[in-house]
């Protein structure tokens, strides 16, 4: 779309030069709080279609209720992220929970620890079944010593690591449930992004006490707010208001004006009217190819076509209530088996039990599927009655049935990236078009297509802050210098850059 088409709509005073930041989700807000707090001089405007802040972050509320999109909590760590979250809410410490997260799989009708260890493993499994893991790891070993097999799918991958049997248990069966792809489609730097260091040595490591690299499934402490983890976003949106900051919610935006490798102005929709910002520059957190399709058909015909090669699945959540104190002690389990159509259950309430009505519980209930199919298509009341079949699989379900009093259920498309094989060739001709924007930048797990969590994209939206507002100060460093090392910091599927 040309600046001239873009110029129709009603400019918005005092937003001249603006540092637009498109999305207000965990990464979008968190760089308009640090340019905000660097001291920039410009405006910062952010615009996200959704009535609050917090992208898949936010929490809404259902009868008496404060429920999350699947659970959501930041690690404690002791870095910059965890820095921010007790800074807003310094004065009244109280709020924030500490909390340490009991995760679980299901598997074979009966619980594991999560992340695995072996020594419960090879006790709980049939004696045969954990003989034949111990011997198929070993000969796998072996081969990979002898013979230089490549290693081309997440299929591989976990084959190789794991053995046949332990792959398909833990990771093969649930990788073709979740993505809805066969796990010899998905790349292997899957595992790159989600399961860094975590392999069958490493955990028997672990078992003898004789080392065991910590990577990220091991990080248990968590951090929450005891009204959910919107209410850290509330807080964050009010803060960048605070500094002079404007939030446009229920903004639609519609198009990207641009020329001479320029972004001129955004247009968006709101309350029935378009309006145009002049902006000075763009930062990205939306879903990679939404922004491209902003910007029309000039950007470049490969830049497009690549964009819509990235794919992504999205997610049904059926909320079921029971009327009981609780259900159990862990925070979320993985329902593993293929008898099983939803992939995870969380029990919002051991992050917090004032989320909940007094004398009640809600369960989430995560099903992956494609926009538009049979899943995505489905009633509420089909979609509860799938849901309900499978709480009549786990034992410790099954005995409260007749506790269930009512349920909802929520949509949200497009929402997980699907790292098929050669999805990372797509992403880098995609990131490249958008390093040749002068003015624009492209972060958070939407906007490097990154398999990430809310943690992590407060961090990247931190960090672009900071960098973008030192630039806005001193431009003697070159801006694509800066947005090539950011991505090499942050975007590890991507090889050499």
């Amino acid at each position: 779309m040309s600046s001239n088409a873009a110029s129709e709509g009603t400019s918005v005073p005092g937003a001249k030069d603006a540092v637009v930041i498109l999305g207000a989700g965990p990464a979008g807000l968190a760089c308009a709080y640090r340019l905000l707090a660097s001291g920039i001089e410009r405006p910062v405007i952010v615009l996200d279609r959704a009535k609050v802040p917090g992208g898949a972050g936010a929490s809404f509320r259902w009868k008496n209720h404060t429920l999350d999109h699947g659970p959501h909590a930041f690690h404690a760590r002791g870095d910059e992220p965890e820095q921010l979250v007790r800074e807003l809410f310094r004065e009244e410490p109280g709020v924030l929970l500490d909390r340490t997260k009991k995760v679980k799989v299901f598997l074979k009708g009966k619980f594991f620890n999560y992340p695995l260890q072996v020594r419960e493993a090879l006790l709980k499994f049939n004696p045969f079944v954990s003989l034949r893991i111990i011997v198929e790891f070993a000969l796998t070993g072996m081969i990979h010593l002898l013979v230089s097999i490549p290693v081309e799918s997440f299929e591989d991958w976990g084959r190789k690591r794991f053995g046949a049997t332990l792959y398909k248990m833990s990771f093969g069966d649930y990788t073709r449930k979740v993505w809805k792809t066969d796990p010899d489609k998905i790349s292997r730097k899957f595992a790159a992004e989600k399961i860094q260091g975590f392999s069958f040595i490493n955990l028997v490591k672990k078992l003898f006490r004789i080392g065991g690299q910590v990577t990220e499934p091991y990080f248990q402490s968590v951090i929450y707010h005891r009204a959910g983890s919107g209410s850290l976003f509330l807080r964050l949106a009010e803060r960048i208001r605070q500094m002079g900051g404007r939030m446009e919610l229920e903004a639609d935006v519609r198009s990207l004006a641009h020329e001479h490798g320029r972004i001129t102005s955004v247009r968006y929709a709101k309350g029935g009217e378009e309006h145009e910002v002049q902006v000075g520059f763009v930062v990205n957190t939306i879903q990679l190819p939404s922004f491209i399709r902003l910007l029309g058909e000039q950007a470049p015909f490969v830049a497009r076509h690549h964009a819509g090669k990235l794919r992504y699945v999205s997610l049904v959540l059926v909320f079921i209530e029971f009327s009981i104190e609780r259900i159990g002690e862990e925070t979320w389990f993985y329902l593993l088996d293929n008898e099983f159509m939803f992939n995870r259950v969380t029990e919002q309430k051991n992050l917090s039990p004032y989320t909940m009505e007094e004398g009640k519980t809600v369960l989430s209930f995560e099903l992956t599927c494609r926009l538009g199919d049979e899943y995505w298509n489905m009633t509420d009341a089909q979609l509860y009655e799938l849901a309900l079949a499978d709480c009549k699989r786990v034992p410790a379900l099954a005995k409260h049935i007749s506790a269930i009093t009512d349920y909802t259920v929520r949509r949200a498309p497009a929402v997980y990236e699907i790292y098929f094989r050669h999805f990372d060739h797509h992403a880098e001709v995609v990131l490249g078009y958008v390093q040749e924007l002068q003015n624009a930048v492209t972060i958070g797990r939407r906007g490097l297509f990154l398999q990430g969590d809310m943690h992590q994209s407060v961090e990247m939206g931190l960090e672009m802050g900071k960098r973008l507002a030192a630039h806005d100060r001193d431009a003697s460093e070159p801006l694509g210098k800066l947005k090539s090392d950011y991505i090499r910091q942050y975007v590890r599927y991507l090889e050499e850059y």
